[in-house]
């Protein structure tokens, strides 16, 4: 208990003269400046250590402060980046979806190859088939490995052909196997249904720049189909830490339920 209250004496002493010290520093008249002068000196050491232990502290605190600034800046530029893509994104799927660009597409493909028109008279739906029958055959020139399109992008490949009919493998039909590749990157993968009938976009490196929104169109190294032919949209991108792949669904442009006439192009 003695110890205790002399311990409190002590300190109250220390606060009265630190209190003193401070006073006499901001206030010159009416002291010895010889007093003045032993209190700071005696106080000196004091003041060093005290600053030489809360100088780091508050070095440290600092760096904090900066690096939470730091931190929030650079979220807000990934943000930023992140908007700017998606713009970009969005402005070529409203360029490609403008109906006269699409005109020109089909255009196109007119001219650089020959097609023949035809109409869907069946379907074959299932979990383990998705596929549709055309008018057209062989008599037509139609055959096996043909590319079929209609207004609004890639429908399927021709898989057997009769003499006056075909079928086509929709490619959201869980056989569909179709090089494809993202309009913005490049990056080149290969298109496959599932038996949900979902399309998916497969082998795309997992560090490579995908986005929802980003156009996907038929790859250049395709050897069943010309280059630059719309498929559709990603709709869904996932990332697996196991997996050196991007998990990637994609959004078709064509309607499967309300197909009528489309175009099968042929071989040049």
């Amino acid at each position: 208990m003695n110890n205790r209250f002399r311990n409190i004496i002590i300190l109250v002493i220390v606060i009265t003269i630190c209190i003193a010290a401070a006073t006499i520093t901001f206030r010159d008249n009416n002291f010895i400046p010889g007093s003045r002068s032993a209190l700071i000196d005696f106080f000196s050491p004091i003041q060093e250590r005290v600053f030489g232990f809360l100088a780091p502290v508050g070095r440290f605190f600092g760096g904090i402060g900066e690096y939470v600034n730091l931190r929030e800046k650079y979220t807000s530029l990934q943000q930023e980046n992140l908007v700017l893509r998606q713009r970009h994104v969005e402005n070529i799927s409203l360029r490609l979806e403008n109906k006269a660009l699409r005109e020109m597409l089909d255009m196109e493909i007119r001219e650089q190859y020959p097609t023949q028109p035809a109409r869907v008279i069946g379907f074959y739906q299932g979990r383990w088939q998705s596929e549709a029958l055309l008018n057209v055959g062989r008599m037509h020139g139609v055959e096996e490995g043909m590319g079929v399109v209609n207004k609004e992008g890639l429908v399927g490949i021709v898989n057997f052909v009769a003499d006056s009919n075909c079928k086509v493998r929709l490619i959201n039909d869980p056989s569909s196997n179709i090089g494809a590749t993202i309009l913005t990157s490049r990056a080149i993968g290969v298109l496959e249904g599932t038996q949900e009938k979902r399309v998916e976009l497969k082998y795309i490196q997992r560090d490579a720049h995908v986005y929802v929104g980003d156009i996907v169109v038929t790859s250049e190294l395709s050897q069943k189909l010309p280059p630059d032919v719309l498929i559709g949209r990603i709709r869904h991108v996932e990332e697996d830490i196991e997996d050196v792949y991007k998990h990637i669904e994609i959004e078709p442009f064509v309607d499967f339920k309300s197909l009528e006439y489309v175009m099968v192009i042929k071989r040049r």
